[in-house]
């Protein structure tokens, strides 16, 4: 008896997915990735002060994912960042660290998360970019790099009304995409 009913269940799922492939037609086209506008939510739960600016460019990084080695990479730079901002804090760089390493894993269901700009496409694992993905994520970011402005200090980049990051952080990431960051500054005080 439980040979037959067993037959008789293989037999009935391969009749649905025979069906299934008939009636449903072939495997539809898959959509281009999606990548949603980039926002930071700072240092999340901690004091912003002077290591929201690192927060923003490790938020950027997060924004885009990619493989467990870029966000290692995001995440030690980020301690150094908020190392050197804070005036060598490290009990404070180190317990965003450790958030950074427990609550950003891909697949915890956390606001800001590894590939959290993909929304639920890419988040669940590391996975390298794509070569579409990668031209997205700078179109994204030239987007950005676009309405970024140099304030009076130049050590710093404003980037909208309550934030400004690190100079040095703006030509890293804007300078292949802007043009305004690839050329010396006439007052950023150092020789090129």
């Amino acid at each position: 008896m439980k040979q037959f009913f067993g037959e008789q269940l293989v037999k009935g799922v391969l009749a649905v997915m025979g069906l299934t492939a008939v009636v449903g037609g072939g495997v539809p086209p898959k959509s281009p990735p999606q990548l949603s506008a980039f926002k930071s939510n700072g240092c999340s739960v901690f004091p912003q002060g002077s290591a929201d600016a690192c927060c923003y460019i490790h938020d950027m990084a997060y924004w885009q994912g990619g493989t467990q080695a870029e966000r290692r990479q995001a995440d030690l730079a980020l301690h150094q960042c908020v190392v050197n901002v804070t005036g060598y804090n490290y009990i404070a760089s180190g317990l965003i660290y450790s958030a950074v390493s427990i609550f950003g894993l891909p697949g915890i269901p956390t606001r800001v998360q590894w590939g959290y700009g993909w929304g639920d496409t890419r988040q669940v694992s590391y996975n390298p970019l794509t070569t579409a993905e990668r031209s997205i994520v700078d179109a994204r970011k030239q987007e950005l790099c676009k309405t970024y402005s140099f304030g009076p200090d130049p050590e710093r980049v404003v980037v909208d009304a309550e934030r400004w990051i690190r100079s040095a952080d703006a030509k890293a990431m804007c300078a292949t995409l802007d043009p305004r960051f690839a050329a010396p500054r006439l007052n950023d005080g150092v020789r090129k």
